[in-house]
């Protein structure tokens, strides 16, 4: 059975406050007999520190919680390794929960991480928080909380935005300049996120180069593997596409995957782009090309900004935009 400070402070002969100060290693004002004694109990005892319940006292517990919707998804993944990366090497951990994309699991895990006295909040959500009352300014039950959702959802302190649309209209530019001209595009159901930014380009890129709009060519699928197999499944099926975008990474390998149990040759007869960049697409052969996020100033800008949050709370923070790229 655990034993108590009070417990070691009794068989110590001292009091709770003279053994935790002598843990604290502020003890100077104590005899070397006195530490000795109260060192060898806690020794002989077995005893360690409840640090969970002086943190949440403190309210310093050195850990910050984040909520993702699907730990399965690359673009909080990669971001994540890199946040995580930079807040340890400040001394904080991370406590790292699951939503599963909804709206009430969140609400729970934003309680359950304020229950537990983490320093600050990382939300990965795609739900809009902007008429929910649950943030005053800025903070769940005087936590800051950062929001990472694209855009979604204007923070107190401030929205990190990714530029989205210049790299998808280069990427269907590069398609065009290949020669391609009946491109279809894997785009996002809405179910969880709605990706209009890429959607928007894919278009203005076919009309700027003269070429209508074909709905035929426009397939909505989750952003799955599988939603990506069904998608390519059905354009190979239905169209004479000779390219293909895909808004997610994960959606491109789901593509991949039906152009080669069609019988077909990637990057001969059809060429696909992906959208994330991360190391998914690396794995297979020929690579698959992607417009690539920067994850890593992503990461770093994440992490200063919980930082920011947690040492000034009641400071508002400017917007940051990053850019996308698509290298060929």
């Amino acid at each position: 059975m655990k034993i108590t400070i009070k417990e070691v402070a009794q068989m110590a002969g001292v009091s709770v406050t003279t053994v935790s100060q002598i843990i604290n290693q502020k003890g100077g004002r104590f005899s070397e007999a006195t530490k000795q004694r109260v060192l060898k109990v806690i020794e002989e005892q077995e005893y360690s520190p409840n640090y969970f319940a002086s943190n949440i006292i403190a309210k310093k517990s050195k850990t910050i919680g984040v909520i993702v919707p699907d730990f399965s998804e690359q673009f909080a993944a990669a971001i994540l390794k890199e946040i995580k990366y930079q807040l340890e090497k400040q001394g904080y951990y991370l406590i790292i929960c699951e939503s599963d994309h909804e709206f009430d699991k969140e609400q729970e895990l934003l309680n359950q991480l304020a229950n537990i006295a983490v320093e600050g909040i990382l939300l990965f959500t795609p739900n809009d928080y902007q008429d929910k009352k649950l943030f005053k300014n800025g903070r769940f039950r005087d936590i800051p909380v950062i929001f990472a959702d694209r855009g979604l959802n204007d923070g107190f302190y401030g929205t990190i935005k990714i530029d989205e649309y210049s790299g998808v209209y280069r990427a269907i530019e590069w398609l065009l300049a290949q020669g391609h001209r009946k491109i279809g595009l894997i785009i996002d159901n809405s179910e969880h996120y709605h990706l209009a930014e890429r959607f928007e380009a894919y278009q203005q890129a076919l009309l700027d180069c003269g070429l209508l709009i074909e709905e035929k060519y426009i397939k909505q699928m989750p952003l799955t593997i599988a939603g990506g197999y069904q998608g390519a499944s059905e354009l190979l099926n239905e169209t004479d596409v000779s390219a293909i975008f895909c808004c997610d990474d994960m959606v491109a390998i789901g593509c991949y995957q039906a152009i080669y149990d069609s019988g077909k040759i990637m990057d001969q007869e059809i060429t696909v782009v992906g959208f994330d960049g991360g190391e998914v697409t690396q794995i297979v052969r020929p690579q698959i090309k992607s417009v690539h996020q920067p994850y890593k100033k992503l990461g770093k800008a994440y992490a200063e900004k919980i930082q920011m949050a947690i040492d000034q709370p009641e400071r508002r923070m400017d917007d940051q935009l990053f850019h996308v790229s698509f290298i060929t």
